[in-house]
């Protein structure tokens, strides 16, 4: 796969910086893949307490409350090719580290606590600096097509290519796949500080608690931007108080192992790459708000479906569609947002957006625990499974505000 060969590829390989922010996006999210199941095999060697387990998705999305929106104005005021480098530099450090303590059998569920807090620190940072530089490479007449692309390409080396090549080298040695994800990191890094200087960013003249209270105004006083970031939080806090526990989900509810945990993720990377193909279609279709309610009618069939599940085949069939479903709502809220929000404010407007969607997530994690613990493994999927299907009857009032996009 590749920017040029792909039917939304259009004029990416023409754009400077595009081709390099692509294989940046490759490169990381196929580190990210190996890490993704990694990091829970890890976790459940070490415990199979889902209190516990649970405990390391809050961990990873908890900066995401703290350092959202002060990283967010940090992206409109500084060069976002540095900002980049700097957070994928410390990121791939953070891994070695992990490596080395795994190699050495040192690994401890506190030391996987702190690695995924200071992880999602970098994430949040590079998030931030990367979107808000992406309309300026791209130019905006190409912000749909190119987030398409970025999508299934992201879907693709995150779940399709990482995932295995994680789950085959954590099973030759644990440390494997933590030392080849610090590599990738090293070669997003190269490939940020290749990026042409394009950053449209000014030099700052205000305070930065100024900076952070203009971008929370701005999205909470636009009705479409503020529905899009109440609709993610409350949506996430359903999702991920399942996925938190979706290791343990996949040893005890379908009775699989490794193979079916890994089995998942492809599903569901296979449902957003298929998606993509439909995007414009149903967009042009239905409009951006008939769009997203079909969203929501996906997945609260995928949630219902995973809730009764008590199969390995069941179970990846509804994560399918699950990835249908969330691989529609990336392109379109993303392509909206930078869309509407002026460039100088899209750091900050960002890390306001994703402050509600990604700090939701720790909410949903320590809720899922929670939940598990009490009842059983399958009580996250049965309450998702219940919100959704709410979210999607009452979808008309909930996306309202979008009509008129």
């Amino acid at each position: 796969m590749c920017v040029e060969s792909t039917r939304l590829g259009y004029r990416f390989r023409e754009i400077p910086g595009a081709r390099s922010l692509w294989w940046q996006a490759a490169i990381s999210s196929t580190g990210d893949g190996m890490f993704l199941t990694a990091f829970p095999l890890l976790a459940a060697s070490l415990t199979r307490d889902p209190v516990t387990i649970a405990g390391v998705t809050v961990a990873s999305r908890m900066p995401w409350l703290a350092f959202s929106l002060p990283f967010g104005a940090i992206a409109d005021r500084f060069d976002r090719r540095i900002l980049m480098v700097v957070a994928d530099s410390v990121r791939g450090v953070v891994v070695a580290v992990l490596a080395a303590l795994v190699l050495g059998h040192d690994a401890r569920v506190w030391t996987l606590y702190l690695c995924a807090f200071v992880l999602g620190a970098g994430e949040v940072l590079h998030a931030n600096a990367s979107q808000a530089l992406m309309p300026v490479v791209v130019g905006e007449e190409n912000i749909v097509p190119f987030n398409s692309s970025m999508s299934a390409t992201q879907a693709a080396t995150e779940t399709f290519i990482g995932p295995p090549i994680g789950s085959a080298l954590f099973a030759a040695a644990p440390s494997l796949p933590f030392i080849a994800d610090a590599v990738s990191f090293g070669g997003s890094v190269v490939l940020a500080a290749r990026l042409p200087d394009v950053h449209a960013v000014e030099p700052a003249t205000t305070r930065l608690r100024d900076d952070i209270r203009e971008g929370v105004r701005y999205l909470w006083h636009d009705a479409v931007l503020r529905r899009l970031a109440l609709m993610i939080a409350g949506l996430n806090i359903l999702w991920f108080a399942a996925e938190a526990v979706l290791v343990l989900y996949a040893f005890e509810r379908l009775h699989g192992g490794k193979a079916t945990f890994t089995a998942l993720f492809l599903a569901g990377a296979a449902g957003t790459v298929v998606m993509q193909r439909f995007i414009s279609p149903l967009r042009n279709r239905v409009g951006m708000a008939g769009a997203m309610a079909v969203m929501l009618w996906i997945w609260a069939a995928a949630t219902l479906g995973l809730a009764v599940a008590s199969n390995g085949g069941v179970a990846i069939a509804s994560f399918f569609v699950i990835g249908f479903g969330d691989g529609l709502w990336r392109v379109l809220a993303t392509s909206l947002r930078q869309t509407v929000t002026p460039n100088p404010l899209l750091g900050r407007v960002n890390s306001v957006h994703r402050m509600f969607g990604m700090g939701a997530i720790p909410i949903g994690a320590a809720l899922g625990g929670l939940e598990a613990h009490v009842f059983t493994v399958r009580a996250p999927f049965v309450i998702a499974a219940i919100g959704f299907g709410l979210a999607a009857v009452c979808s008309r009032a909930l996306l309202a505000p979008l009509r008129d996009v």
